[in-house]
């Protein structure tokens, strides 16, 4: 299923978080207004409405800059309101840290469909690269809360890791450790370069080190009856024009009031004022209730099909129709061309290409 596939409307919910991560891409040190810290209720509300009114999909996703569940009541919130829209038809999902109570999980047991816990491996890996927000170990929590929905039948679940020069060469052990613990759908992404740039060596690492072992590990782990993804090759099972759901656009709500189309542009322009400002395309006005949408920004981000990059930076690529130019989130943020491409990844989805099969049988799940 090429990823554009995942329909969505994509609710950031808040800027705090519990965990400290060693690789966090999101913006660190702004100083937020109280009122920008946690999603508008009415914002989503209205967002719900244009959505449902303007697509089939009646798909809703939790995520953030910050941790989801800790804004619990307003999740529940807006899963009641879509709910009260859409009926049995509405699919909801979370991508979330796991670092949470035996309360919020019994809550995500009943409501949610699709789950996806970031992890990073084994307690001395998960330990090191994602440390509670005090310092403290996160794994003993975690691992129990994926040893529970991994149980699940009604749920779609699955692990999300970052691969970082710790792990960049253990991703088997990393795959067979999840694999004991139930879970059978795992992606991997090597940390990506932050909004806010940093010299932290974990985002140091060489894309062919990284391609050789993921096919390494991929195929080990289709062997155990894992899927084992990546951006990379999301698409490899079905030709596509546009490399995900953010190119359409479909709405990611800010907690600053404004509408994004990518997990990487979570603030309008007051807290930042680079070029992911290029995916940004609407805001809500409070007090007429109303998102006011950019349709010269809108008609420019979904420029960025693989007609167009076949005309420029991927001109003569074989691949381009199971690539579409890849996460553009990455591109803009690292390289600050919405047509542009990102050199580590083209690097390593043509190496993966060239030796793992196209277009033969669907990929089992997706994930963002």
């Amino acid at each position: 299923m090429a990823h554009v596939r995942k329909q969505q409307i994509c609710f950031f919910l808040t800027t705090k978080c519990n965990l400290k991560c060693e690789y966090c891409y999101t913006l660190r040190g702004i100083d937020l207004k109280e009122e920008d810290r946690i999603l508008n209720f009415e914002f989503s509300k209205r967002a719900i409405n244009d959505f449902f009114r303007d697509h089939a999909s009646r798909e809703i996703r939790f995520y953030g800059a910050g941790e989801p569940t800790l804004e619990f009541e307003l999740m529940k919130k807006i899963r009641e309101y879509a709910y009260s829209k859409a009926g049995d038809k509405l699919k909801v999902e979370l991508q979330t840290n796991g670092f949470f109570s035996e309360n919020t999980a019994r809550w995500i047991e009943d409501n949610v469909n699709i789950l996806w816990i970031s992890a990073d491996g084994p307690p001395e890996v998960q330990n090191f690269q994602r440390p509670t927000k005090e310092g403290k170990a996160s794994s003993e929590i975690v691992e129990r809360n994926i040893r529970l929905f991994a149980k699940q039948k009604h749920m779609e679940v699955g692990v999300r890791t970052t691969t970082t020069p710790l792990t960049i060469h253990k991703q088997i052990k990393v795959i067979k450790y999840f694999y004991d613990l139930g879970v059978r759908y795992i992606n991997t992404h090597p940390a990506c370069a932050p909004v806010s740039g940093s010299s932290n060596g974990i985002f140091q690492w060489n894309p062919m080190e990284f391609a050789k072992n993921f096919l390494e590990a991929h195929n080990e782990a289709k062997k155990l009856g894992v899927f084992y993804n990546s951006l990379y090759i999301v698409n490899f099972d079905e030709k596509t024009r546009y490399a995900c759901r953010s190119c359409i656009p479909y709405p990611h709500l800010t907690t600053d009031g404004y509408v994004s189309c990518c997990d990487f542009a979570q603030f309008g322009p007051e807290y930042s004022q680079g070029p992911l400002q290029q995916l940004i395309y609407g805001k809500y006005i409070p007090e007429e209730d109303r998102i006011i949408y950019d349709e010269d920004k809108i008609y420019k981000i979904r420029s960025r099909c693989a007609e167009n990059l076949e005309k420029g930076p991927c001109k003569g690529c074989e691949f381009i129709y199971h690539c579409a130019g890849g996460c553009v989130g990455q591109v803009v943020n690292e390289t600050g061309d919405l047509l542009g491409i990102h050199e580590k990844n083209c690097k390593i989805t043509k190496y993966l290409a060239e030796r793992l099969p196209l277009a033969t049988t669907l990929h089992p799940v997706l994930h963002s």
